[in-house]
């Protein structure tokens, strides 16, 4: 019935094709980072301006920028005022970030429908050139965004599960055997040996002979023989920090 995706055109052919009679839903996650990314371009193009003290202010205080308005302590209310007093095309920025998040937050698709529309007329009227990309987007996903309001999904868990996966790769880099990335893998995800692994696991060792295209990092099934790597003396230094 629903089809959960990302800001892409690809996804949204690809759901016409295969799902005809699927609602489209696009991901919030992606549809607030638009605001946030035009936000944030505002900022670097002010902080241009300033000179080498205020440029480094404005970069410390982003996290300020980000931080939902409720969230705010009267002391970093005052610092974002500086910045505002300072930049007023950024304090425009500000108030139309914290306005769309509150047209997502709409209980339904009919109650914000008319918030998009006015936000989407006030972000042009306003006139900054660094909310075209955000404006033409909302404009090109205007029924999917409101399709969000009305389902409580998204694709969080797989985007979760990729992320994992591209963080694992990193770690193992230097595998060469498959079947310990795939041993790592079902640790990380949290499956029982008995489930996914047909021998039990030794504990994590080390290579005994160090090398340098060859991380020194690995999990060892009980039944698989060890593997020696080539001596290196150009391996040696570089792991004890002596390169």
């Amino acid at each position: 019935k629903y089809f959960v995706c990302d800001m892409n055109p690809h996804f949204r052919a690809v759901s016409k094709t295969c799902f005809p009679g699927a609602a489209i839903v696009a991901d919030r996650y992606h549809v607030i980072r638009q605001v946030y990314w035009a936000m944030e371009r505002v900022r670097k193009k002010e902080q241009k301006k300033l000179s080498a003290r205020f440029r480094k202010y404005f970069k410390r205080s982003r996290c300020l920028l980000m931080k939902p308005m409720a969230n705010l302590s009267n002391e970093e209310m005052e610092r974002l005022a500086l910045m505002f007093e300072i930049a007023p095309r950024l304090a425009d920025a500000y108030r139309l970030k914290n306005e769309f998040l509150d047209v997502i937050r709409a209980k339904s698709s009919a109650a914000g429908k008319p918030k998009l529309i006015d936000w989407l007329r006030s972000a042009e009227t306003m006139g900054l050139p660094e909310f075209s990309d955000c404006i033409k987007a909302y404009r090109n996903w205007f029924r999917e965004i409101l399709n969000s309001m009305d389902v409580p999904w998204s694709n969080g868990f797989i985007e979760g599960c990729n992320n994992k996966t591209k963080v694992l790769k990193r770690v193992c880099f230097g595998m060469r055997n498959f079947h310990n990335f795939e041993d790592v893998s079902c640790f990380a995800t949290h499956k029982s040996s008995a489930e996914v692994l047909p021998a039990p696991l030794e504990t994590i060792s080390f290579f005994s002979t160090p090398t340098i295209d060859v991380e020194p990092l690995y999990i060892r099934r009980a039944d698989t023989p060890r593997k020696t790597a080539k001596f290196s003396y150009i391996g040696v230094f570089f792991l004890c920090g002596i390169w």
